[in-house]
């Protein structure tokens, strides 16, 4: 078998990815990328406090040139005042609660943020706008240290959380970035870190400084420390503007409280998910919500955005009850080629019943231990039947694919087989790239485990059928197999470290099992079997196709077994004595 395929996805489509969405789902990115920006600098220029007071204030000055200027004012307050907005309006739009927790965490802190930010604006900016205090970082660190401490390090981390949690969840399409995520996971720790570290070195410095100006009555060194004055004013429009982020955020809350409660009411339909449950739904909310609400499994690695296209699924029925894709997912569906019965779960909504499958639906494999807790086959020497499959030409449509397709594609493959195998009671011994490892043994020895060999493979045959059927719109060509299959002693034995040992097999049985899959693929046939193997399953061998071969690693030429199809040769078991 080959090794993995390397999972190719398109460079230039992943950046052009990182933009899609709706005009209001770009702004709040836009918003958030500035308040972030805005965020980082200046964390990065608390840092600064541990070099010394001097350096931060001239850094400082610097900065609120810019941040503080006519332009930087209006970009800030617009962007902090548009964020907010479209907080609120996608917390309203909400049909259900229900989210993933990165994505409940971020939606907390980012709401928790007004009400830690409104006093520090309005003890600093307003402040400087209302009597032109000027608020340099004494200023500030006489205000906050250190009774107030607790409070900005609440402040700072809520912010700095919450604006990686959402940088995380938006360049996580970028592979790019997912190459370099351990690189920026130093600046996600470190800064934060020594922004408190700073403001702390300082505010030591300002304690210490008012100690020795009082038991030396030294008051140039209180004077370097004034204590600022708040107007009462000011601080009370703290209170006005808490309040009405209060109504604003109780609005968004009730406004969902009132769709769930009309929904109660609400005609339902059914959406039918393949290979998972039925649920009932009611109209406005979308697939993906749907999904959440119910807790059925459904990934979406954007968390709904519109802009990777993992939530896709495959419309079986139904498809004229959805809603018109909009411009959005039509540029997502077209940018990566779907046909039109595949739409983006995050953005299709239902009117009546559907029928769907998840594309990238993560499914939960069945276990198979009862076989690796068979202390017969722990450590010893068993005669054992070996089935190796493989997909054909894999690699060439992998690099069609994206890597979540690829992925994909393989998982279902490997439940179609993995599902036939463990039927005709053997077990997957391991993967390989794009192939796997079944074996199987029986009580009764090695003839009926040679007949539950073959057996398995025209199953699998038939599961791989039925899979690129419903799998057509998403391949460009049908799936194809080569199978290897042979008989003989092997040792099994639980192999590995820890959690992670399993049974592996060892000998040279497998390696020739490997080899006759080789020529199945050289002899353009879907399985190539060994002579022995299909003598000692009892399957009658007249009129098939029979060569002695030289194979790679075997001193004696091999007599081999040629099918077409596996099902050819499962289908003669049943002349097969019991």
């Amino acid at each position: 078998m080959r090794e993995p395929p390397t999972a190719v996805g398109p460079a230039p489509e992943a950046g052009a990815r990182l933009w899609r969405g709706s005009l209001a789902q770009r702004l709040r990115l836009v918003s958030g990328l500035v308040l972030f920006a805005f965020a980082a600098t200046h964390f990065a220029n608390h840092a600064l406090g541990l070099v010394g007071l001097d350096t931060m204030m001239d850094v400082a000055r610097w900065r609120t040139a810019v941040t503080r200027s006519v332009p930087g004012s209006l970009i800030l307050g617009l962007a902090l005042l548009a964020h907010v907005a479209f907080s609120l309006v996608k917390l309203a739009e909400r049909r259900t609660l229900r989210m993933p927790p990165w994505e409940a965490a971020q939606t907390v802190l980012g709401f928790a943020i007004p009400f830690l930010l409104v006093p520090h604006v309005l003890g600093t900016r307003v402040a400087s706008l209302v009597d032109g205090t000027r608020t340099t970082y004494a200023y500030v660190i006489t205000r906050i240290w250190p009774d107030g401490m607790g409070f900005q390090t609440a402040l700072l981390l809520v912010v700095w959380l919450h604006g990686c949690l959402g940088l995380h969840a938006w360049l996580r399409l970028s592979p790019l970035y997912r190459r370099m995520a351990p690189l920026f996971a130093v600046p996600a720790v470190g800064l934060p870190a020594a922004a408190l570290a700073g403001i702390v070195a300082q505010g030591r410095i300002m304690e210490r400084d008012r100690l020795l100006a009082r038991r030396f009555d030294a008051p140039d060194l209180d004077a370097r420390w004034p204590v600022p004055q708040v107007d009462a004013g000011i601080a009370a429009w703290g209170d006005t503007v808490t309040g009405a982020i209060y109504a604003a955020v109780a609005l968004a809350l009730g406004v969902v409280l009132v769709r769930v409660a009309a929904s109660l009411r609400a005609r339902r339909f059914g959406v039918s998910y393949v290979g998972g449950p039925t649920v009932k739904s009611l109209e406005g909310p979308t697939l993906l919500e749907i999904s959440r609400a119910n807790r059925v499994p459904h990934v979406s690695v954007c968390g709904g955005r519109g802009r990777c296209s993992t939530c896709r699924v495959l419309v079986v029925s139904g498809e004229e009850n959805l809603s018109a894709p909009g411009a959005q997912e039509a540029a997502a569906l077209r940018a990566i080629g779907a046909p039109a019965n595949v739409r983006l779960a995050c953005q299709a909504k239902p009117a009546g019943d559907v029928a769907l499958i998840r594309i990238l639906d993560p499914r939960r494999s069945e276990s198979t231990d009862k076989h690796l807790t068979n202390t017969d086959v722990a450590g010893i020497e068993r005669e054992v039947a070996i089935l190796f499959i493989d997909i054909r030409g894999f690699t060439p449509l992998s690099e069609r694919k994206l890597p979540f397709d690829v992925v994909f594609i393989l998982n279902r493959f490997f439940e179609a087989a993995g599902r036939e195998i463990e039927a005709a009671g053997g077990w997957i011994g391991g993967y390989a790239g794009d192939g796997l490892l079944a074996l199987f043994t029986h009580p009764d020895g090695i003839g009926p485990a040679c007949r539950a060999a073959f057996t398995a493979a025209g199953a699998v045959d038939r599961a791989v059928g039925e899979l690129n059927r419903q799998l057509a719109a998403e391949l460009p060509a049908a799936l194809r197999m080569a199978m290897g299959l042979h008989a003989g002693p092997l040792v099994l034995g639980r192999l590995g470290y820890g959690a992670s040992r399993g049974m592996s097999v060892i000998g040279p049985a497998v390696n020739l099992a490997s080899r006759l899959e080789s020529l199945a693929k050289g002899a353009d046939v879907q399985l190539v079997a060994s002579e022995e193997a299909a003598r000692r399953a009892g399957i009658a061998l007249d009129g098939l196709r029979i060569e002695t071969v030289a194979v790679r690693g075997v001193a004696a030429p091999l007599p081999v077994v040629y099918a077409a199809r596996a099902g050819d040769l499962a289908g003669r078991l049943q002349a097969a004595p019991a």
